[in-house]
């Protein structure tokens, strides 16, 4: 191989996996797995209209509600970190690619990808 061609197939290696490796596993459009998370979770969540999330690139929004945020990408884990003031609240991927979220109400529930 050409030497000026395989400098090219590295460095596009190079830029794919620094693209994965930026990849946040969040961001989309969630929904409650009930049967994933507590019966007390559950009603919570529901009451304060948590059932639906979305995680866009600078906000994490919910019904009526759209929060400035930032990402920590550790691992397997992804802290949302709120630009409101709010804190900042824990998200594990799990290894089915479900979501296990801390939330703002005091709650940790389980989500899925909306429609799966």
């Amino acid at each position: 191989m050409p030497r000026a061609r395989s400098e090219a197939v590295l460095l596009l290696a190079a830029v794919l996996a620094a693209a994965a490796c930026g990849r946040n596993p969040v961001l989309g459009d969630w929904e409650l797995d009930r049967g994933e998370t507590s019966q007390g979770a559950v009603l919570a969540v529901e009451a304060t209209d948590l059932a639906t999330l979305r995680f866009e690139g600078d906000a994490l929004v919910a019904p009526g509600t759209k929060i400035p945020v930032s990402y920590a990408i550790e691992g397997e884990v992804v802290r949302v970190v709120c630009g409101d003031g709010r804190g900042e609240h824990r998200v594990e991927v799990l290894p089915d690619g479900r979501l296990r979220v801390e939330l703002p109400i005091g709650v940790t529930a389980v989500y899925r990808r909306a429609g799966s």
